[in-house]
């Protein structure tokens, strides 16, 4: 158990060092009456298993006329953070406007140093970070009338396919129901990529890593805005079709929902929720982060093998320059206090959901 002291002293250690102030941080806390500014998910990681996708078979225009078309295999996973030490992509649904993103992993095995391997900003290109969504078909990726649309790489408005990741700049003004995912620039290849892909493929980013987003979630829309983060299998056959992740609770192989706006619910409240093969939880219904509908916010979300731990905190700013962060840096986030969640196995408590929440997530 970390001491109040010790807490406070790794918090204004890691604030020095990243650049959300303690000010800011004040200031944060004081404007959302009650919502949270840090959230910890302790014992993530298990053994067991999920349905690992294995192939898809296209079937033949006009109907799917192949039973199963989704082929299926269980995949033993076991150790600290499984199944989230697997690659991940960070997804985003509209409307939302996103200004910069930035993803930090450990360097070498010592993790002494987490550096900067992936960043973008509004109206840029990025460094080893690809937008792409599920419009797969015509500009890039695949269609079948079984599986539908494979992942496309994203076009600069968000709204359909481009050709190539090079093909587009993206201004971040992601449309009301509109979704994209960020992955690395590699290319899957047998090699580099788990489980069955198909189409336009990319890698996410595996073991520790730390994702920083500065969005803004503006009120108006029709469909509520959320940020999560799923296994990289998911996105790379079906996400919302023929995937290891699976229907509700218990969720395969990973999601984690760093905040998600829920429909029928307080519109200005985000809640997160984990799943996985162990089953689910999550804030529950009386703690939330507070929605950016009129300036923005800050998130980082930290994957961190070595103490089996996801932090989620709820920054003011953020310096997007900052090229690493130390080791001593990453724990003062992870003791920085807050509402902590424990994934025991068979974990099943979670946050109240209205009953339209399955197929408003096309479950």
């Amino acid at each position: 158990m970390v001491s109040a002291s010790a807490a406070l002293s790794s918090l204004s250690l890691a604030i020095a060092a990243l650049s959300p102030s303690s000010n800011n941080l004040a200031a944060a806390a004081a404007s959302q009456s009650g919502a949270l500014t840090s959230l910890k998910y302790t014992n993530v990681g298990g053994s067991g298993s999920y349905q690992q996708v294995t192939n898809m078979l296209p079937g033949t225009f006009p109907t799917c006329d192949v039973n199963p078309s989704c082929i299926q295999q269980p995949k033993q996973i076991s150790g600290n953070l499984a199944p989230f030490n697997e690659d991940l992509t960070m997804v985003f649904r509209g409307p939302m406007n996103l200004h910069n993103i930035a993803v930090y992993q450990p360097g070498n095995s010592t993790g002494a140093t987490w550096s900067q391997v992936s960043s973008w900003a509004a109206g840029g290109s990025g460094s080893n970070l690809v937008f792409m969504n599920n419009k797969g078909g015509s500009t890039s990726g695949e269609w079948s009338i079984c599986g539908g649309s494979s992942q496309s790489y994203a076009n600069g408005a968000f709204t359909d396919a481009a050709a190539s990741p090079s093909a587009s700049t993206y201004t971040g003004n992601l449309p009301d129901g509109q979704e994209v995912n960020i992955m690395t620039s590699t290319a899957c290849t047998s090699s580099t990529c788990d489980g069955f892909f198909r189409g336009t493929a990319n890698l996410g980013w595996a073991d520790s890593k730390m994702f920083v987003m500065e969005v803004e979630m503006p009120s108006g829309g029709s469909t509520p805005p959320a940020i999560w983060a799923l296994n990289g299998q998911i996105v790379r056959s079906a996400q919302y079709g023929c995937n290891c992740r699976g229907q509700g609770s218990p969720g395969g192989c990973g999601e984690l929902d760093v905040v998600e706006v829920i429909s029928g619910q307080d519109q200005n409240q985000g809640i997160s929720e984990i799943y996985s093969f162990k089953g689910a939880t999550g804030t529950g219904s009386d703690a939330f982060f507070s929605r950016p509908a009129s300036g923005t916010a800050t998130y980082a979300v930290i994957f961190d093998v070595k103490t089996d731990q996801i932090a989620i905190q709820h920054w003011d700013s953020f310096d997007f320059s900052t090229g690493s962060v130390t080791r001593s840096e990453i724990d003062g986030y992870l003791n920085a206090g807050g509402k902590v969640v424990s994934f025991q196995q068979s974990s099943s408590k979670r946050s109240a959901r209205p009953h339209n929440w399955l197929k408003r997530r096309n479950f």
